[in-house]
């Protein structure tokens, strides 16, 4: 074993040198030898204690004190000293603070440096294991980060990000001997960015593109080995590095993936702490069994040294001059520009210049320095230029770059709803206009109550009187320029700002509390229905402006869901309202394209709000938004409804029309403001009415020529955003990637025994 160890060290220097003289690596780089604190660093443990249960930094911050779970393991290396060991269990995991903003990358505001030494020795194979997965099951050997992939079912924010090793492939016999590799994912937060949800990058070692050479760094054996994790915000690319030799380069979004991108560090909490060696699992959870999600999975199985995090990219990217491939900010027209293009592994005397066309844009210049600037004369979308950079050395680059010129606009596409007698606040928004601004409403008026503030372009108050308005918004800039917007501006009764208990209530949920994970139920208190995610997750509750508390956020991939723990529950089927009922949310469109998924995007024309009606068609209703057959591409409410020999389809304003009872603008949903929807229903007279934002919609009286009979009997659960296959309860069959699931957010969920609304 010695001899061969010998051997990969040769193989390794040999190597080495192999890098030194192609210039990939400079060569005052120390990375084999043990790191020295610089003023770059941001956080370094060297783990040299060798006993006790603390690591510490070695910049002197004590917040950064690592501590063991149980007890810390601490291994031997030679010219290093002692390391930090791990065994796969969870006991000597090393756990530092939470929402650190060292730990959490927020000190690394340009770009970052993510770097160890590991030691893997265990067989592999284990992670998954056993699942219904094929095979035997990979290997994923977390080595540090603020994410825990999704595995200990967080009460709070998962806002992080994680450096590990593992195989390539995450679904078949992948074993330490197919080779593991390096990989990494960053989590921002979800809170506004529905366009592009799931806000940061995944490097997945699975994933087809980016790599560099044959081999791609893998790691083969059980000897020590150098990786890092590279990453730019300014072109938004990863890089790996493995022995020091960089195998991937990842800019984002990668191709053919979600468009995600490390846009900011704007996660301002993260709940999960700091981990090295492995992920913690909760152990108090109802219905939890000793090993449930693998107690050990992703855990580390041999030794880490030398973990340090960098605010620069301390290993270099290019070995000639490489322009850096950004993505240039839209100018404005008449607006002044400013952008300093640069390059990797530039020489001196670095000059750069336009090769086609020979011209930019009217009114700007490139200068010899890269520095392009001036102010735009011309509107121009999408254009191409292709630029040249040289140095000293003889060394260039070319790269074309595409810049759009546009003309100012509000931005502003719809203004939240306002509530009689309730304080609002809201402001419109302006891009590519020069400052000052002076705001107007140039047609329609304003609710009784709210003014607009011309300077700031706020809209404030206290409105009298719930009504629509249908208002023409404009604004001028200090170049003259004048854009208009045409938005509705509604005004809601006072009684749907909040659903609250009464009487009449059967169930209710606010979404409120301390946890994420265990959503009680309001009225009954019976424990059978309480929420809970339909998968690992992490509190995904934002506030939205408009709405007072948190509400979930979901991206209309169906992994992040909530049902009930308990099955076949008869007072979420309304089978305690034997005279009529109301089923009423508060819900929020993310918008027209689900914000989860691969290249093209799935269209969001159908989400499921709640009910008890899922994908295998077991339960009874499902109270539904969808789009289908809209003759505006609205989403309007809609309602499945089983009794135990037949099933009241698409009682719905679109599919069945002639139940309209309202203008067709205001049968939909065409923006991504908070609006309630409420479907009622009378035994007596056999009706099904909808309402949008308190106003009768639709309704239709015996559909399909039948009574609505109240009597099946299932065991299904009662679920939100997610149309479930089956039993789901901290991951089971939901519905990933499958039909139905709602893309953004859902408030309060009501059950009345009353009719509430139209009467």
């Amino acid at each position: 074993m010695r001899f061969l160890w010998h051997c990969h060290r040769l193989q390794v220097l040999s190597s080495l040198a192999a890098i030194l003289l192609s210039g990939q690596i400079q060569a005052e780089d120390t990375w084999r030898q043990p790191f020295k604190p610089d003023e770059n660093t941001v956080v370094l443990y060297h783990f040299d204690e060798g006993t006790g249960n603390q690591p510490h930094d070695a910049m002197g911050d004590k917040a950064l004190t690592l501590n063991a779970y149980n007890e810390s393991l601490w291994g031997q290396r030679d010219g290093f000293g002692t390391t930090a060991k791990f065994d796969r269990q969870n006991d000597h995991l090393l756990v530092g603070p939470t929402n650190n903003d060292k730990l959490q990358l927020r000190t690394c505001t340009d770009e970052w440096t993510i770097e160890a030494w590991v030691r893997y020795t265990g067989p592999g194979g284990k992670d998954r294991a056993n699942s219904t997965a094929p095979g035997n099951g990979y290997t994923f050997a977390n080595i540090c980060g603020s994410d825990e992939e999704g595995a200990a079912l967080a009460d709070g924010y998962r806002h992080g990000w994680l450096f590990y090793l593992r195989t390539e492939d995450s679904y078949g016999n992948a074993t330490r001997e197919t080779g593991l590799l390096p990989g990494a994912r960053f989590i921002g937060s979800h809170k506004g960015k529905d366009p592009n949800n799931d806000v940061g990058g995944a490097f997945w070692p699975g994933y087809k593109h980016g790599w560099i050479g044959k081999d791609w760094g893998r790691i083969y054996d059980t000897g020590w080995h150098h990786v890092a994790w590279q990453f730019r915000y300014r072109d938004q690319t990863g890089y790996m590095f493995v022995d020091g030799q960089m195998t991937r380069k990842v800019p984002l979004p990668a191709p053919g993936r979600a468009p995600t991108r490390v846009i900011e560090n704007n996660a301002t909490e993260c709940d999960i702490p700091f981990q090295v060696g492995g992920f913690l699992r909760p152990t108090h959870l109802p219905g939890w069994k000793p090993g449930d999600f693998g107690m050990t999975m992703y855990n580390m199985e041999g030794e880490i040294d030398e973990l340090r995090i960098s605010n620069i990219m301390r290993y270099p990217v290019a070995e000639n001059l490489t322009i850096i491939r950004e993505k240039l900010p839209a100018a404005g027209i008449h607006i002044p520009y400013q952008v300093q293009l640069n390059a990797d592994a530039a020489g001196e005397g670095v000059t750069w210049k336009m090769m086609y066309p020979t011209s930019l844009p009217k009114g700007l210049i490139l200068d010899r320095s890269g520095l392009l600037h001036g102010i735009p004369e011309e509107l121009v979308e999408g254009r191409t230029m292709t630029i040249i950079a040289a140095d000293n050395t003889g060394n260039s680059d070319k790269h074309t770059f595409e810049l759009t010129i546009a003309d100012g606009e509000v931005v502003t596409k719809a203004v939240p709803s306002a509530f009689v007698g309730s304080k609002y606040r809201s402001q419109l928004k302006a891009e590519h206009l020069m400052p000052p601004l002076t705001w107007d409403l140039s047609a329609g008026r304003l609710p009784r109550g709210i003014s607009l503030n011309r300077d700031a372009g706020v809209l404030s108050g206290t409105p009298k009187k719930a009504a629509t308005h249908q208002c023409t918004f404009a604004v001028t800039d200090a170049n003259g320029t004048n854009v208009e917007r045409d938005l509705t501006f509604r005004v809601l009764p006072t009684e749907l700002l909040k659903l609250k208990a009464d009487a009449h209530t059967v169930v209710l949920y606010d979404w409120q509390g301390p946890s994420g994970r265990l959503i009680p139920e309001l009225i009954t208190g019976d424990e059978s229905a309480t929420l809970t995610y339909t998968n690992m997750g992490a509190d995904r509750r934002y506030h939205w402006t408009g709405r007072e508390g948190r509400f979930p956020q979901e991206t209309g991939h169906g992994e992040h869901g909530y049902v009930s723990l308990g099955y076949g529950n008869p007072v979420m089927d309304m089978k305690t309202c034997d005279k009529e009922w109301t089923v009423e949310a508060w819900i929020r469109r993310g918008g027209p394209y689900q914000a989860f998924a691969d290249i093209p995007l799935k269209k969001f024309d159908y989400g499921h709000i709640c009910g008890t009606y899922d994908k295998s068609e077991r339960g009874v209703w499902e109270l539904y938004l969808s789009e289908s057959d809209s003759p505006n591409g609205s989403m309007a409410p809609g309602v499945h409804f089983q009794s135990s020999d037949y099933t009241w389809k698409n009682l719905h304003p679109w599919k069945r029309p002639e139940g309209i009872t309202a203008k067709q603008s205001d049968v939909g949903i065409n923006d991504i403001e908070w609006h309630h929807v409420a479907w009622q229903y009378s035994f007596e007279e056999d009706l099904h009415q909808l309402f949008l934002d308190g106003k009768l919609i639709w309704q239709i009286t015996n559909p399909d020529g039948r009574n609505l009979v109240n009597d099946r009997s299932h065991n299904s659960q009662f679920s939100v955003f997610s149309r479930i296959g089956g039993a789901v309860k901290y991951g089971g069959d939901f519905n990933y990637l499958g039909f139905g699931n709602f893309f953004g957010q859902i408030g309060e969920i009501r059950i009345s025994s009353v009719r509430r609304y139209g009467k």
